[in-house]
């Protein structure tokens, strides 16, 4: 991979921030303007500096640099200074720095002396290198020559807020020619020399530096690159500790940028910052959440050097997500008091850009999207702060209904050629997300309608890259099953965290799985060629090691079939299961795939031996979404069981024999007559799709199901069961040919 960036101490980045020192006036041999020269932190002092502009003494910078959110012309620059003080932010694309942007703010103890400044007016596809230092006052670093006292050659300055004066383009960054390098003008740049340096002892070690790759312009067809990972530092009774190799892979590869895919903290784990639960005393949780960021920067001495952190994140720009770790476990956000307390501190910590309506670090919405060019937009999405609790539901929302039609308005939007989705849950693996295990459903209404929408559209291209469940997994999914993929997802990490052994995709979304591996470290990467035409998926090692690899064609990924188009829908179960599932059951979410014995070939089976109330039969993603054109027909399955003494009648609140399902209205249909159960052979059982037939509606006042409901449950259909047990002891049956017809 071509190198991007110039993070190292080489000779020619110390001799560029030599010259840059000196430029600023933070060198001892500062000349000819405004500023100060280094100085004793302790002292109320400048040395060196000019009488009438110093910016007076030098305040540490505790936990390093971060620039993120970077869009074609803004970035968002992040530190934290060790007291109140004046944060200053100077930035060129010129490593000479004979052109020089520069912005600042305050910080103080309301934020934990964190602070976030928006560089704006950045040239498009272009490296920059940025320098960021405190002070204690607030006046405001400038150039002599836009003095305006007479004092310099010919600049007018120009007057910011409260006097200060701002450098060119009041403090937007610099405009010009960008030099003709490798890879679009973004590849290494040569020293252009700056003369003899001050000693290293005259470099104020208060100072930090930073670099960071604007987004080519949304109609340049440029190559894109990046890496995701996440889930750092401790997990449970069994932590792992810094340093983390893969953070030092990933800044070796020198990606545009990287995608921090949350649990960037575990605040629920034993560290020496302290460990939250759900005893924390709220007034004491953001003082934990805090010193979890900072220890993430920082580990104490006893643990490590280094977690290799600020080393990455002064080596390219960050997109950062949450997931519950940042609060505490599995956390629903409308319901956790805790959240508010995490939400801030991990607004305080990362270098956020994500709210028109909010300064820098301040917004509550953590969901955006992000163009990278003609053939990439990024979608960044919260799936915490909005989500219900994980009860039993049969409709639970991760995304919240504003952020759902803004994701569905964003991508119906998007003429990118790749649309890449950045979900913290996984849609096709099972976790506690959308791809729930079949006895805890309800999340799998919401992931419907995001399918539905793709297909419906239809979103082309469109790549799911998540984390979360600490494996490593990639596949592509054909929900509706016309042999064409509607999306493929890759899952990346842990990078910190304890790894296990991944389980099957999720089978009611027709999973073709092409890798997975788990009880290692990792990290993914994409790349998008310059034409657009491939995307390639690459997964890694901690060290870097190559574990896998996989290319994309733009013609791969095809979701413009209209689901609703079709007049029958099947599974003969002739080749596997047909991501059927099992619900209710207690026991195995998946039904048994038998290869013979069916009625005819293969077929699936169950059996439960705890009682209780019935199960079900699950139908996958293909039968659902909008099927109102069935209205009429005919749902048809042959059944049977191993056993037929001991039946009982299920009642209609438990689903009857055939359950169909949209949000919390629930229709149910009861076989009635001497053969009403099936027997030990095959018998072929057929509900009629029409309020004629005398469906139960159990969500209505009315109890029988009428046309105008039935029509509406079918146009939006999000569960179809079909009765499994029919004996109250132990019990086994037989599923085959289940056939949805107009």
């Amino acid at each position: 991979m071509p190198g991007r960036h110039s993070n190292g101490r080489d000779d020619s980045a110390t001799n560029n921030r030599r010259g840059f020192l000196q430029t600023i006036g933070l060198a001892a041999a500062s000349t000819g303007l405004v500023g100060t020269a280094a100085a004793d932190p302790e002292s109320d002092e400048t040395d060196g500096g000019s009488d009438d502009g110093g910016e007076g003494p030098l305040v540490e910078l505790t936990h390093g640099v971060a620039a993120g959110d970077v869009t074609a012309t803004t970035a968002t620059v992040w530190a934290r200074a060790e007291r109140d003080a004046t944060v200053h932010v100077a930035y060129s694309h010129d490593q000479t720095f004979d052109s020089v942007g520069y912005d600042r703010t305050t910080v103080d103890g309301e934020t934990d002396y964190t602070g976030h400044v928006r560089l704006e007016g950045l040239e498009s596809g272009t490296e920059y290198r940025y320098h960021v230092w405190a002070t204690t006052t607030e006046t405001t670093y400038r150039p002599l020559r836009d003095r305006d006292d007479g004092a310099g050659a010919g600049g007018q300055g120009r007057s910011g807020e409260n006097g200060s004066k701002r450098s060119s383009r009041n403090g937007r960054g610099p405009k010009g020619e960008t030099p003709n390098t490798p890879e679009n003008g973004r590849g290494p740049r040569k020293n252009q020399g700056n003369g003899e340096g001050p000693a290293d002892d005259a470099i104020p070690a208060a100072v930090e530096s930073g670099t960071f790759v604007t987004a080519p312009a949304p109609d340049d067809e440029a190559s894109v690159s990046f890496a995701w990972s996440g889930d750092t530092w401790g997990y449970g009774d069994d932590p792992i500790e810094p340093p983390f190799p893969g953070l030092r892979s990933i800044a070796e590869r020198e990606p545009d940028f990287f995608l921090y895919h949350g649990d960037t903290i575990y605040a629920d784990a034993q560290t020496p910052a302290g460990k939250i639960t759900e005893d924390t005393p709220i007034d004491e949780s953001l003082e934990i959440y805090r010193d979890k960021y900072k220890e993430m920067r920082d580990p104490p001495a006893e643990i490590a050097e280094r977690t290799n952190l600020r080393e990455l994140l002064e080596s390219t720009s960050v997109y950062t997500v949450w997931d519950d770790h940042e609060v505490i476990n599995n956390f629903a956000g409308p319901i956790e008091p805790l959240m508010p307390e995490g939400r801030q501190a991990f607004r305080e910590y990362w270098p956020l850009d994500r709210d028109d309506d909010a300064e820098p670090g301040e917004s509550n919405r953590f969901y955006d999207s992000f163009r990278w060019g003609k053939h990439v937009e990024l979608f960044v999405i919260d799936t915490r702060q909005y989500r219900d609790p994980n009860v039993d539901l049969d409709s639970k929302t991760l995304l919240g209904r504003e952020q759902l039609e803004w994701l569905k308005g964003a991508l119906a939007d998007s003429d990118a050629t790749w649309k890449l989705l950045a979900s913290p849950a996984p849609l096709g693996y099972p976790s506690d997300s959308w791809a729930t295990p079949a006895d805890r459903t309800g999340y799998e209404a919401e992931l419907l309608e995001v399918i539905e929408h793709v297909q419906t559209e239809p979103i082309s291209n469109l790549v799911v890259v998540a984390g979360d469940v600490h494996k490593s997994v990639v596949g592509a999914f054909d929900p509706d099953d016309d042999g064409e993929f509607e999306f493929v997802e890759a899952i990346a990490g842990p990078l910190g965290a304890p790894a296990g052994e991944p389980d099957d995709l999720y089978p009611a979304l027709n999973p073709t799985e092409f890798f997975a591996k788990g009880e290692y470290a990792n990290f993914g990467t994409i790349e998008v060629d310059e034409s657009g035409e491939t995307l390639t998926i690459g997964m890694f090692d901690e060290h870097g090691t190559e574990q896998f690899t996989k290319t994309i064609h733009t013609d791969d990924i095809d979701a413009g079939a209209d689901p609703a188009s079709a007049d029958r829908i099947e599974s003969t179960f002739d080749g596997d299961a047909d991501g059927w599932l099992i619900s209710q059951n207690g026991g195995s979410n998946r039904p048994v795939y038998r290869e013979s014995g069916g009625s005819p070939g293969g077929h699936i089976s169950d059996e439960e031996n705890q009682g209780g109330v019935a199960w079900y039969y699950q139908a996958p993603f293909k039968f659902l979404g909008d099927r109102e054109a069935f209205y009429g027909g005919t749902l048809s399955f042959d059944l049977r069981q191993a056993q037929t003494d001991g039946q009982f009648d299920a009642e209609p609140i438990e689903g009857g024999d055939v359950l169909l399902a949209s949000g919390d209205t629930k229709l149910v249909y009861e076989f009635r007559g001497p053969d009403s159960n099936p027997g030990k052979e095959w018998s072929t059982f057929e509900a009629p799709l029409s309020a004629d037939a005398v469906w139960i509606d159990l969500t209505s006042q009315e109890p029988i199901a009428t046309e105008e409901r039935f029509r509406e449950v079918l146009a939006d259909l999000e569960t179809l069961r079909i009765r499994g047990e029919y004996r109250s002891g132990d019990d086994t049956s037989y599923l085959d040919n289940v056939v949805l017809s107009r």
